[in-house]
């Protein structure tokens, strides 16, 4: 009878033991998927930011809907682009082409390199008196969700 008793209590810690050794690995896993799951959505918060400097020009109109969008625009965006082509130089899929697409039938595109020439290209509209505004044509994405190529085209 002491013999039983004995063997009872000693099947009994065993299974105590079985059950925090099971919660405790259920726990680790728990908290290695939530990890994750945040590092996901810190890397897509990180694109999205990324993002946000180039795709805020994609509807950027005053309130009557005219394009807002100047060669002043286009350049610092430009700019931006070059410091992520230097910072990436290694890697062919995070680099940026910011572009002007001299007109939709020829599909001319004018890389953004020479900003002086640009500047006096584009900076007014044909009076000579107001700043030429431009629309953005397109972006493309990375294989990451990362703007890779954006074109803008003059409106007048």
């Amino acid at each position: 009878m002491e013999n039983a008793s004995k063997a009872l209590i000693m099947a009994g810690g065993i299974l105590v033991g079985l059950l925090i050794i099971s919660l405790a690995v259920y726990l680790f896993v728990d908290f290695g998927k939530t990890a994750s799951d945040i590092n996901n959505q810190n890397a897509e918060q990180q694109v999205v930011e990324f993002n946000s400097k180039f795709v805020k020009y994609e509807s950027y109109k005053d309130k009557d809907g005219n394009w807002q969008t100047t060669i002043y625009d286009i350049i610092s965006l430009a700019g931006y682009a070059k410091e992520n082509n230097e910072y990436y130089a290694d890697s062919s899929d995070e680099q940026i082409s910011v572009n002007i697409v001299a007109s939709p039938v020829s599909n001319n595109i004018q890389r953004l390199s020479d900003y002086k020439s640009l500047m006096s290209q584009y900076m007014y509209d044909g009076s000579g008196t107001s700043l030429r505004k431009f629309s953005c044509e397109s972006i493309s994405y990375n294989t990451r969700g990362k703007v890779k190529v954006i074109n803008f085209k003059t409106v007048n």
